[in-house]
This record gives C-alpha cells, sequence and structure tokens, in this order.
C-alpha cells in the first residue's frame, strides 16, 4: 500500500477498511488504463517517426539518383539532332551509342520514370507504413482493441470507426474484406483516398487497404487523446478536462475555505487593479529607458532590439573552499548520527510491521539502507563494504524505508535548518523568500513506466528527472517526473505539496517553468514566479499592457498588445472552479495545464487562464528589466539549486553511476527521497557549524565575519567522507563542534 500500511489498516474500522481497499483498486485500475494508453501512444509515435524518417531517406535517394541521371538523359537525347549522325544511319547503331552512355536496364528505368512519374513523398511514406504493419498489428492493435475511449461529441467518426474495427477483428478477418460501405463516414480525406484505396481502371474504388487505414485511425487516435476529442471515463490523466474539475455548487464553499489572495476581493477589482499595476509599470519603464536611468539596458532606436548587460555575481568559491579545507574530515556515517542526535530524524522512520518489528528502530541499520539506497551500492554491495550483514540490511530495507516516512524525515531535518541562526541569513531580502525549482536527470537502473529514452542524458538508456525544491539551499520537496515531460507542468504542485515549514513565496526557475498558465495559477495562491531569462529581447513579444498608449506618444518599446479584460472577467467561473480544485488537490497541475492547452483557441477558459497568465506575466517582465537587483537574486536563487545537482550528483555516483535504483517508479522514488535525505544531512551538519561560528562572531561583534559568512554556503561534501569501507556498529570518536572549529576562522 502506498498510503496506509497493512497495519494501519487492520486498526481501522471494517468499513473503513473495505471502502479504502476498494478505492486503492479502482485508483490502481485507473493508473493502469493511463500506463495503456500512454503505451500505446508512446509505440504510435515512434512508429510515425520511423516511418516518417524511412520515407524521407527514400525521398533524398531518389532526388539524388534522379540528378545522378539527369546528365546521361540529356545526352541520349541530344542523339537525335546530333548533325554528326546521317539519316540514312540504322537505328540499331543509334542505339548502340545510347547504350554507350547509358547503360540498357537504367535507361529503361529513367524511361519508365519519366513516363510514369516518380513517386511523392506521401507515397514513400504509405510503403514504409506497409513495411511496418507487422509491428503496429503485433503491438499496438491488442492496446487499441483493449482501451474503452470516449468520444466528445459521442457519435465522433473515430469512436466509430474503432468500434467497427473491434467487429471486425472479432470477427478474425480483415479490414480489406469488408464492404466499402461498412467503412465509417468522415474517417478518410479527400487527399489520402488514392492511398487507403485499391482502384479498378475505370477509376472506382474497389477495396480499403486494411493496414493502412489502421494506421491512419491509430494516428487520429493518439492526435484526438492529446487535444481532448477522444478521453477515458476510467483515467487519472486523460478524462476530459470538464471531469477533472469540482462540482460548480462546491466551489463558493470551497473558496470560502482557502486563505490565498484571488478570493479576498472580487475578479473585476483584481483585474483592473493589476492592469492599472501594468500601465503605472509601462509608463516608468518607458520614461527611464529613453533618459537613460536603467544602466544595466541599452534600446537601439534604429532595430529596435533591447540589448542586456547580465548583472555580475559575486564568486564564493574560494572563499568556501578555504573554510571548508580547514575543516577535520569525518565519515558519512558519522555526520549521520550527530545530525540524529540533534533533531532526532530517524525516528520517523517506522516499522511496516510494528508487532512482529523491533520497537526501537536500529539506527545503525537504518542509515546502513539509507546509505545503500542513495549511492547505489544495493544491499549486497552494502554488506560488503560495512560491518552490517546483508540479512539485516535487507528485512531494515522492507520494513523501514517507505516514501512517506521518508518524506517526513526530510520535513524533520529541513525544520530543524530553518531554526538555525544561520537561516535567516542566506535570505536575499526580508520581504520575500526566494525557493527554486529545476530537474536533474537521472538514468534508471531498470526500466520502469516512467522511464524514457534520452540520448542527449542517457545514451542508449532510459531515465527520469528528479524535480526539486529548494529554498535557502534547503531541498523541501522532490518528486520524479518522465523525461519526456515538461517541466513547467509540475511548478505548482511541488510548491503547494512542499510539507516542511519552510514556505517560499518566489519561486524561481529557467526558461522551462514558462507555459500559458503557470504565471496566472501561482498568483492564484499568493506566489510569485519568477523566471530567469537568457534573452531579453526575446521576452519583448510576451509584453502586453493594460491600456494602448495614445497614438501622439507612443512608448519607445512598443506592447505586444493589449490585455482582453473583458475574456478574464467572463471567464471567472471557470477559473473559481479550477482554483478550488487545484486548492482541494482533486487534480494536479500538470494534468489540467495539458488539457487546459489543448482546448480550442475560442474556449472562454482557456481565453480567461491564458489572458490572465499574459497579464501577470507582463507585470513581472518590466520589473525585471527595471530591478537589477531582480535578475541578481533570481540568477543567485538558481545557482544555489546548481550547487545542489552538484552534491546530489555526487551522492549518486558513489556506486558507480548517475542512476537511480529501483525496479518500480516506487523504489525509484524511494531511492531519490533517500538521496535527498543524505544531501539534507550534509547540509544541516554544515549549517550547524556555521551556526556555532556565528554565535562566535555575533558575540564579539565582528560584523566583517558575519558579512562573509553569509557567503559560505552549506551545500559542500569535501570535508565529508563518502567512499570507503563504512563503519556503523563501531560509534568512535563523536563530533565535538568546538574542537573542530578551534582553529578555524574567516
Amino acid at each position: 500500500m502506498h498510503y496506509y500500511t497493512i497495519f494501519d489498516l487492520r486498526r481501522t474500522a471494517a468499513g473503513q477498511r473495505y471502502l479504502y481497499l476498494l478505492c486503492y483498486a479502482w485508483q490502481r485500475y485507473r493508473q493502469i488504463n493511463d500506463n495503456l494508453v500512454d503505451a500505446f501512444g508512446h509505440g504510435m509515435a515512434q512508429i510515425e517517426q520511423e516511418t516518417k524518417e524511412a520515407s524521407e531517406e527514400a525521398y533524398a535517394k531518389a532526388q539524388e539518383k534522379r540528378q545522378r541521371e539527369a546528365p546521361r538523359v540529356g545526352r541520349v537525347l541530344l542523339l537525335y539532332v546530333d548533325e554528326t549522325v546521317d539519316d540514312t544511319t540504322p537505328f540499331g547503331e543509334v542505339r548502340k551509342r545510347a547504350f554507350t552512355i547509358m547503360p540498357k536496364d537504367d535507361l529503361l528505368t529513367a524511361g519508365n520514370r519519366l513516363c510514369e512519374g516518380s513517386d511523392s513523398q506521401l507515397e514513400l511514406r504509405w510503403r514504409a507504413v506497409d513495411r511496418a504493419a507487422g509491428r503496429f498489428k503485433r503491438n499496438l492493435r491488442p492496446l487499441a482493441m483493449m482501451i474503452d475511449f470516449s468520444a466528445e461529441p459521442a457519435g465522433g467518426p473515430w469512436r466509430a470507426a474503432l468500434s467497427w474495427m473491434k467487429e471486425v477483428f472479432n470477427c478474425q478477418q480483415r479490414l480489406g474484406q469488408r464492404p466499402l460501405a461498412e467503412i465509417p463516414a468522415d474517417t478518410i480525406p479527400e487527399r489520402l483516398r488514392p492511398h487507403l484505396f485499391d482502384f479498378d481502371e475505370a477509376g472506382r474504388p474497389t477495396r480499403l487497404r486494411g493496414d493502412r487505414y489502421e494506421f491512419w485511425v491509430y494516428r487520429q487516435i493518439r492526435k484526438r487523446l492529446v487535444s481532448g476529442e477522444l478521453y477515458l471515463d476510467d483515467s487519472v490523466r486523460h478524462r476530459r478536462f470538464g471531469d477533472e474539475l469540482i462540482d460548480p455548487a462546491r466551489t463558493p464553499e470551497v473558496l470560502k475555505n482557502l486563505d490565498i489572495p484571488w478570493v479576498r476581493q472580487p475578479a473585476d477589482v483584481t483585474v483592473d487593479a493589476l492592469c492599472d499595476e501594468l500601465d503605472r509599470l509601462w509608463r516608468i519603464f518607458d520614461h527611464d529607458l529613453r533618459v537613460g536611468k536603467l544602466k544595466h539596458l541599452e534600446f537601439d532606436l534604429d532595430h529596435n532590439t533591447l540589448t542586456w548587460r547580465k548583472p555580475k555575481i559575486d564568486k564564493d568559491e574560494a572563499l568556501q573552499s578555504s573554510f571548508y579545507a580547514k575543516l577535520a574530515a569525518r565519515a558519512v556515517p558519522d555526520i549521520f548520527r550527530f545530525m540524529n542526535a540533534r533533531c532526532g530524524f530517524l525516528s520517523a522512520l517506522t516499522p511496516l510491521q510494528p508487532r512482529y518489528a523491533k520497537k526501537t528502530a536500529d539506527e545503525d541499520s537504518l542509515m546502513a539502507v539509507i546509505l545503500a539506497q542513495a549511492m547505489n551500492h544495493g544491499m549486497l554491495g552494502m554488506a560488503e563494504t560495512s560491518d552490517i550483514s546483508y540479512d539485516v540490511l535487507e528485512e531494515t530495507h522492507q520494513q523501514y524505508l517507505r516514501l512517506a516516512t521518508l518524506r517526513e524525515t526530510n520535513d524533520k531535518i529541513s525544520n530543524f535548518i530553518a531554526g538555525l541562526d544561520i537561516f535567516p541569513l542566506y535570505s536575499f531580502n526580508a520581504e520575500a523568500l526566494y525557493g527554486g525549482v529545476d530537474g536533474q536527470k537521472f538514468e534508471s537502473a531498470t526500466p520502469t513506466i516512467k522511464a524514457r529514452y534520452s540520448r542527449k542524458y542517457f545514451g542508449r538508456g532510459k531515465g527520469v528527472v528528479a524535480y526539486t525544491l529548494l529554498a535557502n539551499h534547503v531541498p523541501l520537496e522532490t518528486e520524479l517526473i518522465g523525461a519526456n515531460e515538461h517541466e513547467s507542468h509540475y511548478v505548482f504542485d511541488i510548491c503547494y505539496n512542499n510539507t516542511s515549514d519552510i514556505v517560499p513565496t518566489t519561486i524561481t526557475g529557467d526558461m522551462h517553468i514558462i507555459n500559458k498558465a503557470n504565471f496566472a495559477v501561482m498568483h492564484w495562491f499568493g506566489l510569485k514566479l519568477s523566471p530567469r531569462f537568457t534573452n531579453l529581447q526575446a521576452q519583448v513579444q510576451h509584453l502586453y499592457c493594460g491600456t494602448n498608449p495614445p497614438e501622439e506618444n507612443p512608448y519607445l518599446l512598443q506592447p505586444a498588445g493589449e490585455i482582453d479584460r473583458q475574456a478574464i472577467v467572463a471567464g471567472n467561473t471557470d477559473l473559481d472552479r479550477i482554483i478550488a480544485t487545484l486548492g482541494l488537490k482533486e487534480a494536479s497541475q500538470s494534468a489540467l495545464v495539458r488539457k487546459l492547452c489543448a482546448l480550442s483557441q475560442h474556449n472562454p477558459t482557456r481565453k480567461a487562464v491564458f489572458e490572465f497568465d499574459k497579464l501577470v506575466r507582463s507585470i513581472y517582465t518590466l520589473n525585471y528589466f527595471r530591478d537589477a537587483q531582480l535578475q541578481r537574486d533570481v540568477h543567485r536563487s538558481q545557482n544555489r539549486l546548481e550547487a545542489y545537482h552538484q552534491l546530489r550528483s555526487a551522492i549518486a555516483q558513489v556506486g558507480g553511476r548517475k542512476q537511480l535504483a529501483g525496479r518500480t517508479d516506487l523504489d525509484m522514488a524511494i531511492s531519490n527521497q533517500c538521496a535527498r535525505l543524505i544531501a539534507n544531512v550534509i547540509i544541516a551538519y554544515n549549517s550547524v557549524l556555521l551556526s556555532k561560528l556565528l554565535e562566535r562572531y555575533q558575540a564579539a561583534h565582528n560584523q566583517k565575519a558575519i558579512q562573509l559568512l553569509r557567503r559560505i554556503s552549506p551545500v559542500a561534501w569535501r570535508h565529508i567522507h563518502l567512499l570507503g569501507r563504512y563503519v556503523f556498529r563501531d560509534h568512535g570518536e563523536p563530533i565535538d563542534l568546538d574542537a573542530l572549529l578551534a582553529g578555524v576562522s574567516l
């Protein structure tokens, strides 16, 4: 069970227990449906790509061959106007001369091609489909016949085509054997009739080319699943957009209980206030740009382009390296033991079956299995390089390592770090706590449902992305997503699911956190999305204004358009439903945004969300253009994430490769949480050291040393032994902070 242990279920009432098991089975059924749909889509995409590449290659070869033949064909044709050839010359002699220029077989092939015309690239594509027919009939047909698709509207042609194909295949027949009148209407466009039918001499269709039609239907199913025209009723990710939202009757009550800025005043008042703020920023920005007040920006009037001088960030590597070089190195088990004595984080790892397990967890064994999972040693590898046997490690692993308890363990350490004196010094300013999100690629030791190919990152293997939320150097949350999924779909989810006491209010990220809805979603819940722009000129096309400036006094930098206030206010009811759904966590942001983008461009809900997103994004972009300090803060926040990724990578590669261990997605998620736990322990240990120094310098009123202390990151591991033989049973000499820092000074 992912949420309750067997022991916890046995302690509940019988009715509640059976209800949970029923809900669990239904949820698993929906997830299996999603896996089948994903497998169908992935397989179809592969075949489409391969047939496309094969047809392009064949077309390029045919073109190249025609180019090589053209000069020789021309020389053969010139024989007919050659003045040196007498009219009385026998044709056999002329033909011999032609064959010396171009062999008979090549000449025959070229002549037939000129008479009949060359094959189009589309025809070559369909021939490639014919060659791939065995694959999609073997791999995709069982999936398409098993999945129960629904359509919007109900009588859609593609659902009818699927139903007809199921009937034919159930009768052990081929599609080409059925009468043409049975083919569902509106499934074969006019331009494809020559490729999907066989014709008689009179040009009348006589037979359906079944393999090609089957491929065409599967292709349309894949496209219409993305657009929402086809969907699944029993699904987590492939339901209709409307099914994801809560009942409209519940919306007012839910919003009343949500303490978020959006519900504190009417929508039209909020939109008008934001538009006024946007216009005010435009006027200030335009004035500052004209008078040259923005020293980090230059505007070229001739080319209408904006040039940006990127802010310089203080490099503190030398200071940090010299500080940690002065510390005596300790083994990672000693660090674990020291931090557990401080905050007791291992107490959150409760056994799966308390009745049969030890009442008190063996801390040494717990540390060993966490290190084994995170560092890719495995239980057998850890048993060979430590003083704990394999049997003890395996039993501890099965009893104690669960996703829920590992998250609670990480929260304990994060909350402990937040209580240290050094933690507030890492904030950029007192008004906002910056958090950053970013993904890190990891190869999967065993292919799973979530793992995907990416030649750039995994070579020939498969992998996943560990998506992490970090604030003031502390990793607050991490989730595994597929390497094929867009990171922007998970920004709100990872922030809203943060269960620690550290709550960032400004979320930074690279350009991957931007989509057409994220600025709006984060604003609704009182969060500020702050991406790090890499090209300011590219952002100009996304700059809108609340009210267009007068023609006689235009802005130096022209807005891309005007915000449609009416569209936002008109869609307020649906916006409220989306907000209430996200607030109750009844649907994830990833599911809603993906389906929202698939709606028609004229859909009022999509239009309202996208217009509001433009409004919030334009306000942020103008502030980013104007404020060099904001640019530096966003850049520094992302640098902290990159430093954490280096630590995370070092932990994963202790056992060899940068990968996540586990046979299932759940196992890999546990390995990912174990690695975050080790990183948190290291960061907490370094924070304790820095807090101890801070107390010393505060007592001495040494402000210079305190300012230097702020620049030292706790994300460092050069003074910690991650490799070697692990000794857990022999506790050895405990860590003494006073002795460790006795000779350290800044």
